[in-house]
């Protein structure tokens, strides 16, 4: 394993811990930073492979740079695949898709009795 495989593999996980931290925490800047840094640690690792098929020779190359190229386009659908979970969910906040809204009925004193659905 070469230094561009290892900082790849530190910056896909650094990602993958900031874009859950976004999550958890509703930031999404920090999701969308920790996407972007999943993807360049993707990358980076990808890198390293390449690098590491050349040295090990032209028979090798191929199989270590379709491995490579596997991983960067994993990444890629990663990227997209959380995109469009953004916008859907986005989606969802401005159309007012969220649960429902209920509200108790005329003189209920008791929590839970005679809840009403509002629509």
């Amino acid at each position: 394993m070469n230094k561009d495989q290892v900082k790849g593999t530190i910056d896909d996980v650094a990602g993958r811990a900031k874009r859950q931290f976004g999550e958890w925490t509703g930031d999404t800047n920090a999701q969308m930073e920790g996407l972007g840094q999943q993807v360049k640690g993707k990358a980076e690792k990808a890198w390293g492979t390449a690098k590491d098929a050349v040295r090990d020779g032209k028979e090798q190359v191929k199989g270590k740079v379709k491995k490579a190229w596997e991983m960067t386009d994993d990444g890629v659908r990663d990227g997209k695949q959380e995109a469009k979970r953004r916008q859907e969910a986005e989606q969802m906040h401005e159309g007012g898709d969220l649960d429902p809204v209920y509200q108790s009925g005329p003189g209920q004193s008791s929590p839970g009795q005679g809840i009403q659905r509002v629509e």
